[in-house]
């Protein structure tokens, strides 16, 4: 039963990427996944709760690569803060299926299917203000932040990178290049300097 529902949950991605949220049909999705209507709609309801399926496997994957430990004694926190947005980016940038279903209609984040992303969002949040933490009591970040409201402008600064690697936005540029600077920008303002100290 659980194999039928991943099969619906990867059919549905793939008919997405390809034809939008609008343009793929519950028959579409039922050919793609090698199963019959009937069976589809034994899994799910209706073409929203595929989309919602489609946006919690990919958030869960997602904060599957993402939820690793906070770094031990000879892991810095800097570097792992650039790893976990390198890899953020890249890893949604992956995804057309994602990138589809925001590019056809950005605001499914804040209507119905909103659950999804904050939940994603609140993980990710409390893994970036983790690191800060552990980087403040290492002397690595500067004392004087404050490690939730950094953590905030980490991620705002996350999920923008995020939407352009997606182009969501066609006519916004994204480059490796503006990647890592944005990262250079990023970790300087938050390494902790001798004077601070």
């Amino acid at each position: 039963m659980l194999r039928q529902q991943e099969r619906i949950i990867a059919a549905a991605g793939r008919c997405f990427a390809k034809n939008g949220f609008k343009g793929a049909t519950i028959d579409d999705i039922a050919a793609a996944a090698s199963l019959s209507r009937p069976i589809l709609y034994k899994h799910f309801d209706a073409k929203e709760a595929l989309i919602d399926a489609v946006l919690d496997t990919t958030f869960d994957e997602w904060l599957a690569t993402n939820s690793g430990p906070i770094a031990d004694e000879d892991d810095r926190c800097l570097p792992q803060l650039r790893r976990k947005i390198r890899e953020s980016v890249r890893f949604a940038a992956e995804r057309p299926a994602l990138r589809t279903i925001l590019r056809q209609d950005p605001r499914v984040l804040v209507a119905a299917h909103a659950e999804s992303f904050r939940r994603c969002h609140d993980e990710s949040l409390r893994t970036t203000v983790s690191i800060l933490r552990a980087g403040q009591e290492r002397g690595e970040i500067r004392p004087d932040l404050d490690p939730e409201t950094a953590g905030q402008g980490v991620e705002m600064v996350l999920f923008a990178l995020v939407e352009r690697a997606m182009r969501i936005r066609p006519d916004y540029p994204f480059s490796e290049a503006m990647l890592e600077e944005s990262l250079d920008f990023l970790t300087e303002g938050l390494r902790s300097h001798p004077e601070q100290t």
